[in-house]
């Protein structure tokens, strides 16, 4: 409930307490895999979509991973050292979070083995990641790429979801349509390719924000924003600084950051 249904209507730092809840109740109960699952949860969430301090989710990281270890809950140890090396990423720590979990691979190797094993979770989850950090630490060649390839595979691994399931597809939507947008603006022969990717995220925020202004107003800001700088459309100016204004009394506080470094640029 917390994790794919109430995220469409409740404030997302909500519902931090209660996947940290059921993480408890699950071990009280001995339903390890459900309480293991919650505390994965709850990583997303507090990493993709509430902002939480990088340094103390990643010492959270490392105490719930020994814990999945130790109730044999290896899937989701593995997804969890996804959401570590995200943490140390945008740290600037150069650590590699998956030498225990996965027979010391780094990134780019992981990647090519969960493609190769058709793992499609975790590659969907990993290339999600890899998105999210290049973009923020400003690698937009390679947010590029990584776009690309999960369209691909997207491409290759019909019925699956894309969207609207968990907190990864509602940032993901976000991020993507920040991608593209960036690159709409360099005008190159694929300028309409990614002004759609930019519109389609900007549709989809929009109706998301009408279930929810709380989680999605300032998301949906920051898109139209960047779409209007594109048209060169001077409500650029005041849709970037709503985003502002909405993701601090939203307590979205990495997204506050981003949307002053967006104006800056503007």
């Amino acid at each position: 409930v917390y994790g794919m249904i109430n995220i469409y209507k409740e404030p997302w730092q909500a519902s931090l307490c209660k996947h940290s809840e059921a993480f408890d109740a699950g071990l009280m109960h001995g339903d390890m895999e459900y309480a293991v699952s919650n505390i994965a949860f709850y990583h997303t969430l507090a990493l993709f979509g509430c902002g939480s301090n990088l340094q103390e989710s990643s010492h959270s990281l490392q105490k719930h991973i020994q814990r999945g270890l130790q109730y044999n809950q290896n899937g989701m140890v593995k997804t969890m050292a996804i959401f570590e090396q995200m943490a140390f990423d945008l740290m600037g720590l150069e650590k590699n979070a998956y030498d225990s979990h996965y027979g010391g691979l780094n990134e780019d190797a992981v990647l090519d083995m969960t493609i190769k094993n058709k793992v499609a979770a975790l590659t969907r989850t990993l290339n999600q990641k890899i998105r999210y950090v290049k973009y923020m630490c400003g690698d937009m060649d390679a947010a590029a790429k990584h776009y690309d390839l999960q369209q691909e595979l997207y491409a290759n691994c019909a019925g699956q979801a894309t969207t609207g399931r968990t907190v990864f597809f509602f940032i993901t939507t976000f991020i993507d349509g920040l991608i593209g947008l960036y690159f709409a603006r360099k005008h190159r022969d694929d300028e309409a390719k990614w002004t759609g990717v930019g519109e389609t995220a900007i549709e989809h925020m929009a109706k998301w924000a009408k279930s929810c202004s709380w989680n999605f107003a300032n998301k949906l800001s920051l898109l139209q924003a960047e779409f209007f700088f594109l048209k060169d459309d001077e409500q650029a100016y005041s849709c970037y600084k709503a985003s502002i204004k909405q993701a601090r009394e939203h307590r979205f506080n990495h997204e506050e950051g981003l949307a002053h470094e967006k104006l800056a640029t503007y």
